[in-house]
């Protein structure tokens, strides 16, 4: 299982915290992106081409950072949610906290029920790409998808 609790996890999946001080308001964070990352939050955003800044620091030279974007705190879940089922998570669980559990395919089917029996009343929410199209669902008179 893989957790996201904070924006520091999302380093993993290519979205990585720089600093609160960028936003004039005081309510974005400024992060860099890979392209890992910018594919991740065109899939949450539902956009075909992010149009992102100019990345402050370079990365590294095998996951370059390819630009920037504020986000407001709010939105990790959310964000959150879309790295952990593009990562292979099949199903994700939000938690009263805010917190994030990626089931991954590895896990057990027996891990997971007793994961999901202890931490019923902790649970929320469960998160699937499930529509009839994966994140999306298809019209089902005409047929289209986008």
């Amino acid at each position: 299982m893989k957790t996201i609790n904070s924006w520091y996890d999302l380093s993993h999946y290519g979205i990585v915290p720089l600093t609160g001080e960028a936003c004039g308001l005081m309510y974005r964070i400024l992060f860099d992106v890979t392209a890992h990352g910018k594919n991740i939050l065109e899939k949450a955003f539902d956009v075909s081409e992010l149009g992102l800044r100019e990345s402050w620091n370079h990365g590294t030279d095998d996951d370059p950072h390819v630009g920037s974007i504020m986000l407001a705190r709010e939105i990790l879940p959310f964000v959150g949610v879309f790295a952990l089922l593009e990562d292979g998570c099949p199903e994700v669980f939000l938690t009263k906290g805010g917190g994030l559990i990626g089931i991954e395919r590895t896990d057990s089917a027996e891990d997971v029920e007793r994961f999901k029996e202890f931490h019923a009343a902790d649970l929320v929410r469960r998160f699937a790409y499930s529509g009839t199209a994966g994140d999306r669902n298809e019209h089902m008179m005409s047929g289209r998808v986008h």
